[in-house]
């Protein structure tokens, strides 16, 4: 609230120092979004025109600022530059985004300090739950470089008498573990995918249940079969966070496992809209998510379309915190190929293959008509057929001898399997 400005704000209009209600933090956020449009207008040739006819004063509700052109992730990709709102000076890091499946020029992102410094605060608090004062969190994520995702996690956590451990993406299980039991780790941070990995082969070692206390599951999308079978070999709590490196990675986290992600509301605006005709869904419907950062001034993001589909969760937290909460299941908008038989998700794989027992990784791969599936883990060829076999769109494929699926088995937690899946599984030919 101090580097948002949001407590003076309260102080002046209601003359005492409290956490605000949902309707005042709304209210703070129109007044942030307004003098947003006219900032990017006033330092963006692209928001000059994007915006041409509009100013801050015409927004006087969030239904009115909803209204706005959206940015899509194609014009970020190709013309960057054009959304910086500040002096070439004023930035402190430049990221290179490129995610899988895209092909083209990759995003290049621009941070000042300032928004360095609020991705810092942010992990701050969100950890606090997740690693106590003189613990240690190993993080399975690139970033060891200044302004690095490992970096700014360790300044977060050192405010907190904590540290984080850089570790780089998981290329090898039995390495991450070595050194969590190296470096006494209480607590993981990564991808779900390496997470799982580092799990089963943490149970493999016949290591005990409740060393590592927590685990924060981020970076891509989240099965809640991988929440419970991390839960379950770890002995652990398991936390779900949604960032986007876009929005300066942190962007929603659960204050208590199942409570729902709460909202980095100060620096993350989140609209659900509907997908065909952009108007604002309540809370409950799942939509397409189009982001806004408020207190980003160096490359503001207006109504950035981000391709995720989620939705706000309906009431209030246990906790109490006026934040609202985005439902853990995001997804990706374009997630399913068509099959003959019907439509084949990556979240149908996800939760049917990560809840077999004994799949610690996957990867898919569809070409023609078979399905092509490398599995990671103890798990049986028979058993990973059989629940795939409770896909509809797979069983009817196979029944119609339109489908055929090709299991490669590689027991133990394979490097190989886990650099397939980075990032995402690839569904393609």
């Amino acid at each position: 609230m101090g580097r948002s400005n949001l407590d003076s704000w309260l102080a002046g209009r209601m003359d005492r120092d409290t956490v605000p209600t949902g309707p005042e933090l709304r209210a703070w956020q129109l007044d942030r979004l307004k003098a947003l449009v006219d900032h990017a207008r006033r330092g963006s040739p692209f928001y000059h025109r994007h915006f041409e006819g509009a100013s801050g004063a015409d927004l006087d509700s969030l239904e009115a600022f909803s209204r706005l052109p959206e940015i899509t992730p194609e014009q970020l990709r190709t013309n960057p530059d054009a959304l910086l709102s500040v002096s070439r000076d004023d930035i402190e890091r430049v990221v290179t985004l490129s995610s899988s499946g895209t092909t083209g020029e990759p995003k290049r992102i621009f941070h000042t300090a300032d928004d360095l410094e609020a991705t810092v605060d942010f992990f701050s608090w969100g950890m606090a739950n997740m690693v106590e004062p003189g613990g240690t969190a190993l993080v399975l994520l690139p970033g060891t470089r200044p302004g690095g995702v490992g970096q700014l996690l360790d300044e977060a956590l050192s405010r907190h008498g904590s540290r984080a451990v850089a570790f780089g993406e998981l290329t090898d299980a039995e390495v991450a573990v070595d050194r969590c039991l190296a470096e006494k780790a209480t607590c993981v941070v990564g991808s779900p995918a390496h997470i799982n990995l580092l799990a089963h082969a943490w149970a493999a070692r016949g290591l005990p249940k409740g060393a590592i206390r927590s685990a924060l599951l981020c970076w891509d999308v989240i099965p809640d079969a991988v929440c419970a079978s991390v839960a379950e070999l770890l002995g652990c709590r398991v936390f779900r966070h949604w960032g986007m490196i876009e929005t300066g990675l942190g962007g929603a986290v659960e204050c208590a496992p199942g409570s729902g992600m709460h909202l980095r509301e100060t620096d993350v605006y989140v609209e659900i809209v509907d997908p065909h005709t952009g108007a604002l869904l309540p809370d409950g419907e799942f939509g397409d998510m189009v982001v806004t950062t408020p207190l980003k001034l160096g490359m503001p993001l207006i109504r950035y379309r981000t391709g995720d589909v989620g939705r706000i969760l309906a009431g209030e937290c246990p906790c109490g915190s006026p934040l609202r909460r985005l439902d853990p299941l995001v997804r990706r908008r374009r997630d399913g190929v068509p099959l003959s038989s019907g439509t084949l998700t990556l979240r149908e794989l996800n939760e049917i293959l990560y809840g077999v027992p004994g799949v610690a990784d996957f990867a898919a791969r569809l070409a023609g008509s078979t399905l092509h599936l490398t599995v990671c883990g103890d798990a049986p060829a028979e058993a990973v057929l059989a629940a795939l076999e409770g896909l509809p769109a797979v069983a009817g494929g196979i029944a119609a001898g339109t489908l055929r699926v090709d299991i490669e088995n590689k027991h133990g937690a394979a490097p190989a399997v886990s650099g397939l899946n980075k990032r995402r599984i690839v569904i393609g030919s």
